[in-house]
């Protein structure tokens, strides 16, 4: 077999299995916390107010926030953003958490993130490299090597965790969300650590405040 035969079994492969095992599974996990969808009530929760993760300590916590609009149809929808990370001798973790004024958009963002398009040796789709979370986080999860995206009511959160590396680590070029999870160090419970943020960040949404109307500006507890 030559390297177009090749590259042409490939992409075949590719095309065969990325519809069932992606979108399909993913599709089915909506659902996974029932009370997100009977309770409608909006998360507006201020992630500025939150204390970093208490099983680690942190030598940077840097935090950005912005509030914005964006244009779906002819209606306009308010959402906040808040991008954390954090940083010690082990991990670096980034968390962006985007709180909508509304459980469609949420859930709208989670479907876009899951249908990405990720390169590939032979430039095909490789989006089958999502997969559902083995836990249920949320009301749909799913995960690569090294990030973990769900949504909860009108909150759709990403978090990345990479081992915190020397500037000659062999691994630092390779380490990204396609790679082996062989090569990622685990916590110290055996889960992969953008999992391990993702349960706690999982389940400060679950005691936060909720509102009717969405606010003007995000609340503290």
């Amino acid at each position: 077999m030559n390297n177009e035969e090749f590259l042409s079994m490939l992409a075949e492969t590719t095309k065969t299995i990325r519809n069932p095992i992606v979108q399909d599974s993913l599709n089915k996990q909506f659902g996974n916390d029932k009370s997100a969808n009977v309770d409608k009530e909006l998360i507006a929760l201020d992630f500025r107010t939150i204390r970093a993760p208490h099983f680690e300590r942190w030598v940077t916590d840097n935090r950005d926030f912005q509030k914005g609009r964006y244009q779906k149809g002819d209606v306009e929808y308010d959402h906040f953003d808040f991008d954390w990370r954090l940083i010690n001798d082990c991990l670096f973790v980034t968390i962006k958490i985007r709180i909508l004024d509304n459980h469609g958009s949420a859930h709208d963002v989670f479907q876009d993130h899951t249908t990405e398009i990720a390169p590939s040796v032979s430039g095909s789709s490789a989006s089958y490299a999502w997969r559902p979370c083995k836990k249920n986080i949320g009301t749909a999860c799913t995960r690569t090597a090294i990030s973990t995206l769900f949504v909860y009511k009108n909150v759709f959160v990403q978090v990345r965790a990479v081992p915190t590396l020397p500037a000659n680590s062999l691994l630092r070029d390779i380490l990204g969300d396609w790679t082996d999870e062989a090569l990622i160090p685990k916590s110290p419970n055996g889960d992969p650590w953008d999992m391990v943020i993702a349960e706690w960040v999982y389940g400060i949404l679950k005691t936060a405040p909720c509102f009717k109307i969405f606010p003007a500006e995000p609340k503290s507890r």
